[in-house]
């Protein structure tokens, strides 16, 4: 709540101050009830729809030549069926970020990608009026008005009894995701691809405020430029980090500006993996910072990213690319076998992530976390547990020796009884004796055979409880005495 507040004040303050710098800039308010300054809109009490946020449609029957799609509050003043969507084929709905338009080349090469895979509703938003620069601060607040928009046009689709509904948002458009589902309640929208979602005040803002995984039924993202342009928290179900996250490999050769090109990787991974044969998979580490320390060495435990990640993938990953096209390197492991290692290598150098946690192994050397503080088994106990109480079962020998006696006799007599039961089994024909019969059979079988300490149990059960029980705790902790056994 604090967060939300502070970035509202952030948000007014920077209005006034540019006003102030640029009072020689008119501020005029539109017939439609916004704020305008330059080129730069600040949406109020606007209605869908909206004449500055647009969708386009291409599908296989128009590849190339969009279709504009009208979207209003009802299916008979929308123009969706009269154009070539199909409720039958699947729907990605493609949101562009700021200072950017539908006409992005990897998002237009992420259209023809899925017209050569298969049959797509593919709708591109284009929203770039409300998301001009120099006006980032505009264009956040903007987002919710744009939700809401697209959201519209969900309605409008659900009406085809379509279900299969995929957003896909790049940097602040995968922002944007987080309100076309907030407006799209009731219904949840099945998949959200973050494509590194923007970082710029959307720092310690609430979840309804910013991409996380109860905006859809799966969310997956990818991270290029953390701590930079891209959010480094994760923001899914599956958060895939791409070398490392921050800086991406071939963006610092050619004079390219290595902050805007390892953020328009994100895009530009996606768009590979629609196609790609290789497929980029990475390796699970349970949190940025075991990956900063160097605790997330790849293991074999992998998972795809992309347009292939399955909706049952869950946490956090780690991915490394080529530098240049195509970028997509396969599963590590395959790369290793190609190299000429033998198998047996790579089992023995994976052994270890394998078995326990490297953190865990640093800070744990004696394995006292494995279990309880104590390593002592977690059941219950009718035993004291009071810790002033001298046989305090943690702390006291006397009470570790009880339960030791306590589990061990439980244990014994299930063991007894089983064999009991086997000697009667094997001996008797079930039904043809009564229970004299029975008990004078297993006297007479007993008498030819060695001695059986089974015929103690059977004869004295208790006296024979107690000596094994005995015996067995003097053997293991050297205690001459014992105690009595509890009650079962």
């Amino acid at each position: 709540m604090l967060a939300h507040v502070f970035r509202n004040w952030i948000q007014i303050a920077l209005l006034l101050f540019l006003a102030v710098i640029a009072s020689s800039i008119p501020i005029a308010v539109d017939q439609r009830s916004s704020l305008k300054w330059g080129p730069c809109i600040w949406v109020r009490d606007r209605k869908c729809p909206d004449s500055d946020i647009k969708f386009f449609l291409f599908t296989s029957r128009n590849p190339s030549e969009r279709q504009c799609i009208y979207v209003d509050s009802t299916w008979e003043k929308s123009n969706i069926s009269t154009s070539y969507f199909n409720p039958l084929h699947p729907t990605k709905i493609i949101i562009h970020g700021y200072n950017s338009d539908m006409y992005l080349n990897s998002l237009i090469e992420m259209r023809d990608e899925y017209l050569q895979r298969g049959d797509y509703n593919l709708f591109f938003v284009d929203w770039s009026y409300l998301g001009q620069s120099p006006c980032y601060v505009m264009a956040v607040h903007n987002a919710d008005h744009v939700g809401a928009c697209i959201a519209q046009l969900i309605h409008r689709l659900l009406e085809t009894e379509t279900t299969d509904i995929h957003l896909i948002g790049f940097s602040l458009g995968g922002q944007v995701t987080n309100y076309v589902a907030k407006h799209a309640k009731p219904f949840r929208i099945p998949r959200i691809t973050g494509l590194d979602p923007a970082l710029p005040l959307y720092i310690g803002v609430g979840n309804d405020e910013k991409l996380d995984p109860s905006d859809a039924l799966f969310v997956d993202v990818l991270h290029t430029n953390a701590l930079v342009q891209g959010k480094v928290e994760r923001c899914g179900h599956a958060d895939f980090y791409f070398n490392g996250g921050i800086l991406q490999p071939g963006c610092w050769s050619n004079g390219q500006n290595p902050i805007v090109c390892s953020h328009h990787r994100a895009p530009d991974y996606y768009m590979e993996s629609i196609r790609s044969f290789r497929g980029f998979w990475g390796w699970q580490c349970e949190s940025y910072i075991n990956y900063l320390l160097g605790f997330c060495r790849p293991t074999d435990i992998l998972r795809e990213a992309g347009e292939n990640c399955k909706n049952t993938t869950r946490g956090m990953f780690l991915i490394n690319t080529n530098p240049n096209m195509p970028f997509a390197m396969g599963k590590w492991t395959d790369i290793l076998s190609n190299t000429g290692l033998k198998s047996n290598l790579i089992e023995e150098y994976l052994a270890p992530i394998k078995r326990k946690n490297p953190l865990q192994d640093e800070l744990d050397q004696w394995g006292k976390l494995d279990g309880n503080f104590n390593n002592i088994m977690n059941f219950p106990t009718p035993l004291p547990q009071d810790p002033a109480n001298d046989e305090w079962v943690y702390f006291s020998q006397h009470g570790t020796k009880r339960i030791t006696e306590h589990l061990f006799g439980t244990l014994l007599d299930e063991t007894l009884e089983r064999q009991r039961n086997d000697i009667e089994d094997n001996s008797l024909q079930a039904g043809s004796f009564d229970d004299g019969e029975k008990l004078q059979a297993l006297t007479e079988k007993s008498a030819n055979e060695p001695h059986n300490p089974i015929q103690d149990h059977i004869t004295n059960p208790i006296i024979y409880r107690e000596k094994v029980i005995t015996e067995y705790v003097k053997n293991i902790t050297g205690y001459e005495d014992t105690f009595p056994l509890p009650q079962n």
